[in-house]
């Protein structure tokens, strides 16, 4: 059996290393025929699967029975790296993600594939097409993928992506490269950097990268300012407004302590610290790695926030824990307030939130938190 399973782990490596050698190619292949529909929530499902994979396998799971994120060998590895950074002038404007997509138009293939288009996303997040220069796409190895302003502008329909798993996993760029000014194409989506009012760096013809000092390519962002984002974001109608600093924390959100002692601060008067007027909000959402795990109609919102709070955990780059009332969550027997880790608070004025299901807050929906990575740690 031992023998077997070592079999088995072999064959997985070098179909790991097959798959990454083919990540960027001239050509984009074929999709493959869809799957059935999975269950109502792909990213806490997706992560019970490598957990219980995980468990039967005997790798990965501490001493203590928990998973731990920092494994290699850990099947939720699939859920790292997801937090595409979105940059704009070398400033982060969003990030490209399922959980973090605006509501914005979709195409439903034949099959069930549902695709984006990029022309829509850059509206959605605040852009407009018109004033773009260029999109460069950031994939594996540092290489990139580039759309014109003027080739976007060209054929609006032409430009779309989609993520892997459909509801979660990585964005990939699902378009025809021939005829464009760069005719390399990125699949799986590492970064974007959009520019607007700076010029277009530079893509290295023979290295097909932004090139570095060195000569080597790099992966820092080109006209990087601010801080990289790595707190609970931030976002209204779509658009990433900020996205939370423990050290920006102002004593107004200050209240009372928990039972261990924590300092609890008040979320409402956090939004309204990002400049969002709390009249005419229409609904609240919370969102964990790809999955709702709670909504609040603009009303109740409004009546619970005198008492609606959040922790800060140690070490936790800025993550808030949320202090859930049941009322906002998934309908499920014997729920009752729960605390949960946040990746974004998306706050809907002017648009409509997407039909999405509740997930059912847990240590899944925790890890994806957790497990979740900014692309751009470098700076120039």
């Amino acid at each position: 059996m031992a023998h077997l399973t070592r079999t088995a782990l072999w064959m997985v490596v070098v179909a790991g290393v097959v798959v990454s050698t083919a990540a960027c190619s001239k050509k984009t292949p074929e999709l493959a025929p869809a799957a059935k529909a999975g269950p109502a929530f792909p990213q806490a499902a997706a992560l019970a699967a490598a957990t219980a994979s995980d468990k039967a396998a005997k790798d990965g799971v501490g001493g203590d029975g928990k998973l731990d994120p920092n494994d290699p060998k850990h099947g939720a590895r699939k859920m790292m790296g997801l937090d595409v950074g979105v940059f704009v002038d070398g400033v982060q404007a969003s990030v490209l993600r399922y959980g973090d997509l605006p509501s914005m138009p979709s195409e439903t293939l034949e099959g069930g594939a549902v695709r984006y288009k990029l022309y829509d996303y850059l509206k959605a997040i605040g852009v407009a097409p018109e004033s773009v220069k260029s999109v460069h796409l950031h994939g594996n190895g540092d290489r990139i993928g580039s759309v014109e302003g003027s080739e976007l502008l060209k054929d609006k329909n032409r430009f779309q992506f989609q993520f892997l798993s459909g509801a979660s996993g990585a964005a990939t760029a699902r378009w025809d490269t021939g005829g464009l000014k760069n005719e390399f194409v990125v699949h799986e989506i590492r970064k974007v950097t959009i520019y607007v009012k700076k010029a277009s760096p530079l893509i290295d013809a023979k290295k097909g990268c932004h090139v570095g000092a060195d000569g080597a390519c790099t992966d820092a962002v080109p006209y990087a300012s601010g801080d990289a984002v790595k707190g609970t974001r931030i976002y209204v109608d779509g658009k990433m407004v900020g996205f939370v600093k423990r050290r920006a924390l102002s004593d107004a959100l200050l209240m009372d302590k928990t039972a261990d002692g924590d300092q609890k601060y008040n979320v409402a008067k956090l939004v309204e610290g990002f400049g969002v007027d709390a009249k005419g909000i229409k609904a609240v959402e919370l969102v964990a790695g790809d999955d709702v795990i709670a909504h609040a109609e603009g009303d109740k919102f409004s009546q619970i926030s005198s008492d609606f709070f959040f922790v800060l955990p140690k070490h936790g780059h800025g993550k808030i824990r949320v202090h859930v009332p049941v009322a906002l969550q998934a309908a499920e027997v014997g729920t009752v307030d729960k605390d949960a880790l946040v990746s974004s608070i998306q706050i809907f004025k002017s648009s409509k939130p997407a039909s999405r299901e509740l997930s059912v807050i847990s240590e899944d929906t925790d890890l994806s938190v957790q497990l979740a990575s900014n692309t751009a740690t470098e700076r120039n």
